[in-house]
């Protein structure tokens, strides 16, 4: 009986010190850890546990990123005795799955062969792909070799983990900005993977919750912009005009920008973002993985009809050309205004685009008339006479000279009554200025698809793939995107911004940029819709 009682209380003792280290886990959640969790939270959630996963080995991640560092320069230095042209064409052709492996694979190829492989990529790179695949076969070659070369390295590094980690590391590849942010980031990476660790579904249940309540919160701020548009016919003319001198800065012809979509086609529009490995062109003063087409920066379509179909924010690319440059300012002022109105509304959105606008502001804050950031009806003006003003004074490169716009209103106080009469005493609140986003916008398109022929991406031929044992180290991917880019892109932008504020970049690129082209605004036909896409 004794003994009976005395194995039952060590039993007892056993249980409760296994529950008070199972307790133990579960640590104290700090403001950062939270807001670390919760920047991934928009992400699909089988994209999310692969970046928990990946958070658990920030070794990796220094040693891929510095694998990708050293790739990505290897590149740039062999196309660089090459034209700006050309050097675009290569890195397009490195965004798609195998191709350039496919093109160089058993010797240089016959048009025919080459159109064959092409059977399985869509429309919009077989120019460029039957061009260089005949006429670039040496440049080609030599691209697939260092692709064989770091896909070597990269397995190498991974070996020693366990296969799960290797395929997640494996996947990632697949998402170049989720892998820049983790290392930009290290800190918070460390601290995420710290608490997944842990306690992976504790992590997993509340960064659902809080994809949950984004998702309402994205949805009812979604509407509001559209309500924005659909209320206010000066910021939609000024959206169509805006949008449209944005495509032809591109280098769109004014019939692509004019050509009517339907809801389906949008949806399914695939996006290939440019190879991790190689990084993309080297011009462009900001990252910039996801060519996607002119309509996603503009968050709008033009329908059948020529009505405008909103389906989303405009992008981070198109806020920040639009605040970059004070012609813009002059020209759409309306559109100026319902971002100042929709970004500093109750619920402002958490994405590098409410970043660029309040630095916007901030940095102006001195000549802008008090109340500018609530529904001020002299905002418009304020905002056209300040873009005239700086236009008045802007060097050929596009800067400002402060001194000389301080000279310009001094002496014409009339002509900018709606600004603020003592710029020196600024009428703004002064707030926490985030990282600088505003660059000068250098983007070059990304390929114009020929709307005549099929998007369909059909499934590869058997007698065209190359088999394992002739390329061991090619990655083996289809030539489909694995991800729904256009679902992703919303959650890399919360997932920037809210790191960038919590922690700058440990090592941001800086590129110097190409002059830019400057084009005329055209119009845009057609009566508001509310669209109902998705986003």
């Amino acid at each position: 009986m004794k003994i009976l009682i005395y194995s039952v209380a060590l039993l007892s003792i056993i249980i409760t010190r296994a529950n008070a280290q199972q307790v133990s886990t579960h640590t104290p959640w700090t403001k950062e850890d939270s807001a670390a969790i919760n920047a991934l939270a928009l992400y699909p959630d089988s994209v999310r546990r692969e970046i928990f996963t990946a958070c658990e080995y920030p070794a990796i991640i220094e040693n891929v990123a510095s694998l990708q560092k050293n790739s990505s320069t290897a590149f740039a230095d062999m196309v660089s005795s090459y034209s700006k042209t050309k050097q675009e064409d290569v890195w397009n052709l490195s965004r798609y799955p195998n191709l350039i492996s496919r093109l160089v694979e058993g010797g240089k190829k016959s048009k025919e062969d080459i159109e064959t492989i092409l059977n399985d990529y869509p429309a919009e790179i077989h120019d460029v792909a039957l061009k260089y695949g005949r006429d670039e076969y040496d440049l080609l070659k030599k691209v697939d070799d260092l692709q064989i070369n770091t896909n070597q390295q990269f397995n190498d590094a991974i070996a020693s983990y366990p296969p799960d980690v290797q395929k997640t590391f494996t996947d990632l590849l697949q998402l170049p900005e989720v892998m820049n942010l983790l290392n930009d980031h290290l800190a918070l990476s460390v601290r995420v993977g710290d608490k997944y660790k842990r306690d992976p579904e504790w992590v997993m249940h509340k960064s659902d919750s809080t994809a949950a309540a984004e998702a309402k919160i994205n949805a009812q701020q979604l509407q509001d912009w559209k309500q924005t548009l659909q209320q206010d016919s000066g910021a939609q003319n000024d959206m169509k005009a805006a949008a449209n001198e944005y495509a032809t800065d591109n280098g769109y012809k004014q019939s692509d920008v004019d050509a009517p979509m339907d809801s389906n086609q949008v949806d399914n529009t695939a996006v290939y973002p440019y190879s991790y490995w190689f990084g993309y062109p080297t011009w462009y003063p900001y990252a910039y993985w996801y060519p996607y087409p002119y309509w996603y920066d503009w968050g709008f379509y033009y329908g059948p009809y020529g009505n405008l179909v909103v389906f989303g924010f405009p992008s981070f690319y198109f806020t920040n050309w639009y605040f970059c440059y004070p012609h813009h300012w002059n020209r759409y002022p309306y559109l100026g205004s319902a971002y100042i109105y929709h970004y500093y509304g109750a619920n402002r959105l958490n994405t590098m685009s409410r970043q660029v606008v309040h630095n916007w502001v901030h940095a102006n804050k001195s000549y802008l008339p008090a109340g500018f950031t609530r529904n001020d009806a002299t905002r418009v003006a304020a905002i056209r006479q300040y873009g005239e003003l700086n236009q008045k004074v802007a060097n050929k490169d596009g800067t400002i000279n402060p001194q000389a716009r301080d000279a310009a209103f001094t002496k014409n106080p009339s002509k900018y009554s709606a600004l603020n009469s003592h710029p020196q005493q600024a009428a703004i609140p002064d707030e926490k200025q985030g990282a600088d986003v505003r660059v000068p916008f250098t983007r070059q398109p990304a390929i114009v698809p020929k709307r005549a022929q099929s998007q369909r991406i059909q499934q590869p031929r058997t007698q065209s793939q190359p088999s394992a044992a002739q390329q061991p180290q090619r990655a083996q991917q289809s030539t489909q995107p694995k991800y729904n880019y256009n679902n992703i892109q919303r959650a890399q932008s919360y997932h920037s911004n809210s790191w960038q504020q919590a922690e700058p970049a440990r090592a941001a690129p800086q590129y110097s940029a190409p002059a830019r082209s400057s084009a005329p605004s055209g119009g845009g036909g057609g009566s508001f819709h509310d669209g109902g896409g998705k986003r």
